[in-house]
């Protein structure tokens, strides 16, 4: 019983540990937005700012077009996630119904698909979109964003759907349903849980997406944030109070919500783990 008791208390504080330094970065970030550029440079390191200030966040505000920036970057990562759950959640219902061979080796060909870093493919959609004439707009970012996220949505859903009996989608096929009208009904409802963490995840790799950014988007009025924030580290010398006071209005948009849906997203996760 005791030797119980210890194990358990040793393994509350690894984890406690691991979340702490999990965490850390992101304190960092946020506290060194109120540090003098003088303070961050200083060894050793001060946990909390000796004299706070906004300067960093007013120069952002007021000389960085953040607004235009983050703007850049929703209608990228709402536009991604949109066109990747659509296309991502057919496939993987399409998917999870054929217990063919040639279902397994999809599966895994997108899965070598998305491994491949997003730099590698830059290029080639650089080709095949200045030909179709869409270079240097938001839809070039969402197209390459979206056949980046489309395998993650598949590899999530698939066995989700797997999960559900096809006799429910038959007995509303009875009822007078069409196919389409079946899995709307009553399949998408059940696997509603999944799907919402499929796009916030989808949304946060999208929203954090640089490459494609940069390599398919020239004019500065289209970039996402993330290319914005690249400018501010650039030669032998980076700006890091602005760079940190940045990365936390840039982060931000994506925190709160993640931690006001982080019980969904948990239950969404573990949905289809459940037998």
């Amino acid at each position: 019983m005791f030797g119980r008791m210890e194990r358990n208390r040793w393994l509350t504080t690894l984890g406690v540990a691991i979340v702490l330094a999990w965490m850390f970065p992101v304190y960092w970030m946020y506290v060194s937005g109120f540090k003098t550029s003088a303070e961050i440079m200083r060894a050793p390191p001060t946990l909390w700012p000796v004299e706070p200030t906004l300067d960093a966040f007013r120069y952002v505000l007021e000389r960085e077009n953040l607004g235009r920036a983050l703007l850049n970057s929703l209608i990228i990562a709402g536009g991604s996630t949109a066109l990747a759950l659509l296309l991502g959640t057919a496939a993987a219902h399409a998917l999870a119904r054929v217990h063919a061979g040639w279902a397994a080796a999809t599966v895994l060909a997108m899965l070598l698909v998305q491994v491949l870093p997003p730099a590698l493919l830059a290029t080639p959609f650089f080709i095949v979109f200045r030909q179709m004439e869409i270079i240097n707009t938001h839809l070039a970012a969402i197209l390459a964003n979206a056949t980046r996220l489309l395998p993650f949505v598949v590899v999530i859903l698939r066995p989700v759907f797997a999960l559900i009996p096809k006799e429910l989608e038959e007995a509303a096929r009875v009822d007078g349903c069409t196919r389409l009208a079946a899995f709307r009904r009553v399949t998408l409802p059940v696997a509603r849980g999944p799907v919402l963490v499929a796009g916030a995840l989808c949304f946060i790799l999208a929203w954090g997406d640089f490459a494609y950014g940069v390599s398919l988007i020239q004019s500065a009025s289209l970039q996402p944030a993330t290319v914005i924030l690249y400018g501010f580290v650039g030669g032998e010398f980076a700006d890091w109070q602005n760079v940190m006071a940045f990365s936390a209005l840039f982060v931000t948009p994506i925190v709160i919500p993640f931690l006001l849906l982080q019980r969904q997203i948990v239950r969404g996760l573990t949905a289809g783990a459940i037998k």
